[in-house]
């Protein structure tokens, strides 16, 4: 958009307000509101605001040892720039509209260690070798009332007749992620009480990695409105359903006219490769809290192991290819607290690690994969950081101040649950102990 076409989009709309935003390590959105009229002075130079957002914990916990920004600089300022063109309307709040925001730092370079900028690394990596990788994202969430529990009780996957009792809110997300070109495929209950999933349509993987950011973030919104919560925490119970974010995957010509995957066997089986090689050492990426973790469990829907099979849903790496452009690879070992641009980030670099290294598949796992006898995935944070940080692949393809910086905070997490004392200890160990 040019300014005066801006400026005739803020007052067709009766927008009052412009929210500007960008997604943290932890893919929170973060930012800030400006009026209308303030935004069509800052299109160019954008907002100023502290650099600590790249640094802090989920609750915004500042903690010495990260280079990227601290005390010892000064937390100096950082400038978020808007990207025009994800410039919309905000259906559920009148008189908002919101952008997407790309930010520089203090010497007016982009901040490389930021997610986006991780995965627009990857994807340049991959359009260099003549790709274009297209990503599904399936994420699912629970449905809250305001004292958090779930809506309804008992599972009832796939039920038409409990997702009715959802439809309140339910429909309010589609329409009003429709309005603002996030197209769904589908939505359904899942095998937890009040726990749904949402099928976001096929994309290119910047743009799905983007509308995931802002999904995640209207649903949230759209459930507070209605008086709910919604939670992607990756295991709220411990016995119920954990939450997933599975990213379906496929390459394509750098036009976009077909899918590589399904004119190319030996080209997906690279690919396949490459992502079951590196799958422990980038499960942090996509397993990023000390709660993700309590999702790995046997004959859960989760995966435990470094599987793959076609159509199986006990593995970690699920394949569906031989349907032609629908042809694609699914990872199930996501969790639903993923930061949307790094997830998909750890898959491509990933993919692409088995083609340029022309890497093979072990055996298919045609039967319960949870009973085969292959690689764990980490069974504790801590344990993925480890791996993390012995990669040579995420310091080539995510940066070395990026792969620090995650690995901070996740000690840092880490530190914290070590020092908590639970209501479980309490209720083990007081009395008797």
């Amino acid at each position: 958009m040019e300014a005066n076409e801006i400026k005739d989009f803020l007052q067709e709309n009766a927008i009052h307000t412009v929210e500007l935003g960008f997604a943290d390590m932890q893919g929170v959105l973060r930012g800030k509101r400006v009026p209308a009229r303030h935004f069509l002075k800052i299109l160019e130079e954008g907002f100023a605001l502290c650099k600590a957002c790249f640094v802090w914990d989920i609750q915004c916990g500042i903690f010495p040892g990260v280079d990227l920004a601290s005390f010892d600089n000064g937390f100096f300022d950082i400038e978020a720039k808007p990207l025009l063109d994800t410039l919309t309307k905000v259906p559920w709040r009148e008189g908002s509209a919101f952008a997407l925001s790309e930010v520089y730092d203090e010497h007016g370079g982009i901040v490389e260690a930021a997610p986006r900028e991780v995965l627009k690394r990857v994807l340049k990596k991959a359009g260099d070798l003549g790709y274009r990788p297209l990503i599904g994202a399936e994420l699912e969430f629970y449905l809250l009332d305001s004292q958090n529990k779930p809506l309804y009780d008992g599972i009832q996957c796939y039920s038409l007749f409990k997702g009715s009792e959802l439809e309140f809110v339910l429909q309010e997300i589609r329409l009003s992620l429709e309005q603002i070109g996030i197209y769904v495929e589908a939505s359904n209950t899942e095998y937890g009480p009040a726990q749904v999933e949402i099928n976001l349509e096929y994309g290119d993987a910047l743009t799905i990695a983007d509308n995931a950011i802002i999904f995640k973030n209207a649903v949230k919104e759209i459930a507070r409105k209605h008086g709910l919560r919604a939670t992607f925490m990756a295991k709220p119970w411990a016995g119920e359903s954990a939450s997933g974010f599975h990213v379906h995957q496929s390459l394509w010509d750098l036009e976009r006219k077909g899918n590589l995957f399904a004119t190319d066997d030996h080209l997906a089986q690279q690919y396949l490769a490459g992502i079951l090689h590196n799958t422990r050492d980038l499960t942090a990426l996509g397993s990023p809290s000390v709660n993700s973790y309590k999702r790995f469990r046997d004959h859960s829907f989760a995966p435990v192991n470094v599987t793959w099979g076609h159509d199986n849903r006990t593995v970690a790496t699920r394949t569906l290819l031989g349907h032609g452009n629908a042809s694609r690879i699914e990872n199930r070992a996501g969790a639903a607290d993923a930061n949307p641009y790094l997830i998909i980030a750890a898959n491509v670099a990933a993919g692409l690690d088995g083609i340029i290294n022309n890497l093979t598949p072990p055996p298919a796992s045609n039967q319960n994969a949870y009973l085969a006898k292959a690689p764990t995935l980490p069974g504790t944070l801590d344990e993925a950081l480890s791996l993390l940080e012995s990669s040579k692949l995420a310091r080539e393809y995510f940066g070395n101040q990026f792969v620090d910086t995650f690995l901070a905070i996740g000690r840092h997490e880490v530190s914290l649950f070590n020092e908590a004392v639970t209501d479980w200890e309490r209720d083990r160990y007081l009395e008797m102990a």
